[in-house]
């Protein structure tokens, strides 16, 4: 087995061994919950995170998550729903805005290094003059942000999940309900967004919001159900 970049454990196989998963080879994650403890115990997992390199996150929560997580605002870009003026960016368009410009910074800085993917970059970081980390685009509950307002802010998402991942910025979204139906929900509030997805995956364009990304499934009879991205099969994992 090769060595993972950024490990999560997500689970027990059935012999009781634990079972990882490698953000970095995870564009999207997208974590379906019954229980607040399994949605707190993956974005502390995240946070935490400290190889290759401690990570930056951004955050879209509310106060007490934030707390339960045990995340100062000293330590994330944050937007919080309940209580926007005591987070450290004061609205979801300011946060996601703040997001895409880093991502084209990102994407200048590799592209100027003789096309040098993101992985081969961050391996080289003593050397660059200007360093990169790993980035986390953090969100609990997904569908706050369907609802939102203005329509840029589904636009400003589906750039970060389309254009993120090449270069280090990764997204990992929650929900006690299902969201099968996200991104068609994303492109009837913004059309401009269809062309976005034509542009990087052809025509025609992907339907759902699986296939951007992998997910992650806590039942109520505390099994957990893994697909990872690019296939079909899901695989049944244990409480750890």
């Amino acid at each position: 087995m090769n060595q993972m970049n950024i490990p999560l454990i997500i689970g027990k196989n059935s012999n009781g061994e634990d079972q990882s998963i490698d953000l970095d080879t995870v564009p999207m994650l997208m974590v379906s919950y019954c229980e607040e403890t399994q949605i707190n115990r993956i974005f502390q997992s995240i946070h935490a995170i400290e190889y290759p390199h401690k990570p930056l996150n951004y955050l879209i929560t509310n106060t007490r998550r934030l707390g339960e997580w045990k995340i100062g605002l000293e330590e994330a870009y944050v937007f919080l729903r309940d209580e926007p003026n005591i987070g450290n960016i004061k609205s979801r368009v300011s946060l996601l805005q703040m997001i895409n410009k880093e991502i084209q910074r990102r994407q200048r800085l590799v592209t100027h290094h003789n096309s040098m993917n993101f992985k081969r970059y961050i391996s080289l970081n003593l050397w660059n003059q200007q360093k990169l980390n790993y980035c986390f685009l953090l969100i609990d509950d997904i569908w706050d942000i369907v609802t939102a307002k203005p329509k840029s802010i589904a636009l400003n998402l589906i750039n970060i999940f389309i254009n993120g991942p090449a270069v280090g910025v990764h997204s990992v979204f929650a929900s006690n309900i299902s969201y099968r139906n996200l991104l068609e929900q994303l492109v009837t509030i913004n059309p401009t967004i269809r062309l976005q997805l034509q542009k990087k995956y052809g025509i025609p364009e992907p339907k759902s919001i699986t296939l951007l990304g992998s997910e992650l499934i806590f039942t109520p009879d505390e099994l957990i159900f893994y697909k990872p991205y690019g296939t079909m099969n899901m695989k049944r994992l244990f409480k750890i």
